[in-house]
């Protein structure tokens, strides 16, 4: 298999941390943070270093805490649901923001009355800086949500600038990292975020199970889950200090010992140029392919390895089901659970796109494999592909 489905998640994974994880899961896996013994003793010291880690990659020592969850949304959803909100508040979001983001602001927009807006965008479909200032103006900001990479175009967002403009209100700001804890390089001090919610999985090149988000110091949420985490276990209450109060229930302590190792492979590589070389040579061999329509971040703003396109004639997951069938590439069709950005787009009639992510173990034999089969879409290949694979999508 040809996989070029990384804004999914990361696939394969470093050697080192498959060898990591297999050995702690025979040798160490066990509860941490609930027995004296040294085995329990050692994954504590671990999750201890992977926060570290974890703050040392944001240049966040002194500044920030970490709380680690089993996913992203899990993380989200703990930020967003532990705002204290009041009814009437205003909240905003990028066109560019994935459901783990949305469908939480609708659910507070239900139960608490707040104002959820979307930032304007200009024709170009680069975040327009003058009205994100005239809107705040006009009707100022709560809370600003912004993803720092879009999984469906690959554009780099201006997430400092507008928390800048955010901070002015006082706003509460979050940057959805889920696209670039580990790709793009991050100062804590200069994004002006409160909180910074990141997936193991994705470009931290970690297993599912890993994920969390750091919290400025000082900064306070309410208790979303609550449960045993090994602190003050006679108090039915959960504890009040952050960021312990956010973590409940068994860590997966193999997954973290699989976050640990590929932190410390993220120091021998790197991520954004090996994607950017890649991209490049990408981009120059699209235009080799027929009625083909790109979606890419807009000229002049950062592009990661991310890209969608359509092809004329064929719905997104007609070409997916096609590229599979027939050369065995994976690539993700739909709306990548991104649904506002693709009202932009105008792509109603292909339902969608078709996304090409890339990522570090990818070659430029993989995109030549890609243009190829792009070449040579045949419809006839559709006939003997499922149907409930041709109507669904993502």
């Amino acid at each position: 298999m040809i996989y070029l489905d990384n804004g999914a998640t990361t696939f394969p994974k470093p050697e080192c941390v498959y060898d990591a994880t297999d050995r702690f899961a025979r040798e160490g896996a066990v509860n941490a943070g609930r027995g004296a013994y040294a085995a329990a003793r050692q994954a504590t010291e671990m999750i201890r270093d992977v926060k570290n880690g974890l703050l040392s990659l944001c240049d966040a020592r002194g500044q920030a805490e970490v709380a680690l969850t089993p996913s992203v949304t899990v993380a989200l959803n703990q930020i967003i649901q532990g705002h204290r909100w009041q009814e009437g508040m205003t909240a905003y979001v990028t066109p560019y923001e994935h459901n783990a983001v949305l469908r939480p602001l609708k659910l507070m927009e239900q139960k608490h009355r707040i104002l959820v807006k979307e930032l304007p965008l200009k024709e170009d479909l680069s975040i327009d800086m003058d009205g994100v200032r005239e809107i705040f103006a006009a009707c100022p900001p709560d809370f600003v949500a912004v993803t720092a990479i879009s999984n469906v175009t690959g554009y780099v967002l201006p997430a400092a600038e507008i928390f800048a403009e955010a901070k002015k209100y006082g706003a509460f700001t979050v940057l959805d990292a889920a696209q670039a804890m580990g790709l793009l390089r991050m100062r804590f001090a200069q994004l002006k975020a409160d909180c910074v919610a990141f997936a193991g999985h994705k470009t931290l090149y970690a297993p599912f199970g890993a994920a969390g988000f750091l919290v400025k110091n000082g900064v306070d949420l309410d208790v979303v889950l609550a449960g045993g985490n090994g602190i003050r276990a006679e108090d039915p209450n959960m504890p009040k200090f952050m960021p312990e109060k956010m973590e409940c229930a068994s860590m997966d302590s193999v997954a973290i010992c699989g976050l640990q190792t590929s932190l410390n492979w993220l120091k021998t590589v790197d991520p954004w140029k090996i994607e950017s070389e890649l991209m490049e040579y990408l981009m120059k061999r699209l235009p080799e392919v027929k009625d083909l329509t790109v979606y890419k971040a807009p000229d002049g703003a950062g592009q990661a390895g991310v890209i969608s396109i359509n092809i004329k004639g064929f719905r997104a997951n007609e070409v997916a089901a096609i590229l599979d069938k027939q050369n065995n590439i994976a690539v993700r069709a739909g709306h990548h659970c991104a649904g506002l950005i693709h009202r932009h787009l105008n792509n109603k009639e292909y339902d969608g796109t078709i996304r090409i992510s890339l990522g570090v173990f990818n070659t430029k034999d993989d995109i030549d494999a890609l243009i190829d089969g792009l070449k040579t879409i045949d419809a006839e290949v559709l006939k003997g592909i499922d149907a409930g694979i041709l109507r669904g999508n993502c």
